[in-house]
């Protein structure tokens, strides 16, 4: 996956949510005011929900090696300065424990992206090689690109995984909008 690729499927994902009546808009790259300055955010939502106003920092990491804690506290730093409610992190690798326990410790989701095609293995006796893009899309209907949402489960110490993708933005959704109405 090319950083380009990952960037366009991060804003595809979060646009997919826009048909929710939430008067919902997704803007990359927004410089916004936080209390210690201005933080160049790398994607925002902004959507209104029962008359008020909400506010959502993403940030996207295309990464090879796993996401560390202290990337997650300058995301939780950024929402505190910047009074926002929520903090979305996506990422391209996965996440270092540490990083999901802050994360969940401060109601900051993690999202994973990977290519659909990891999604299923396949062995072969013959040596063949991994499935191609293509191949996997034929063959078994694998999107070309998915993602996880990691967000804290019913209980304590509990991590919640649902499977994200453009077009089923439930779990997005559901996230959005979870504690806006209490």
């Amino acid at each position: 996956m090319t950083a380009a690729e990952f960037e366009e499927f991060v804003v595809e994902l979060l646009r997919s949510v826009e048909h929710v009546n939430l008067d919902f808009t997704v803007a990359s790259h927004e410089t916004v005011q936080g209390a210690d300055g201005d933080y160049d955010i790398d994607a925002t939502v902004r959507y209104e929900f029962l008359g008020m106003e909400f506010l959502v920092l993403v940030e996207a990491k295309h990464h090879r090696h796993p996401i560390k804690r202290e990337l997650v506290q300058v995301l939780h730093q950024k929402l505190t300065s910047v009074g926002a409610q929520k903090a979305l992190m996506v990422s391209s690798a996965p996440y270092q424990s540490g990083a999901v326990n802050f994360a969940k410790a401060h109601g900051i989701a993690l999202l994973t992206i990977t290519e659909g095609r990891y999604t299923f293995e396949t062995k072969s006796a013959d040596g063949h090689p991994a499935l191609t893009r293509e191949e996997a899309r034929e063959y078994f209907g694998l999107p070309t690109f998915t993602a996880h949402l990691y967000t804290s489960g019913e209980s304590p110490g509990v991590t919640r995984v649902q499977a994200v993708r453009p077009g089923e933005p439930a779990a997005l959704q559901e996230w959005l909008c979870k504690d806006v109405s209490q």
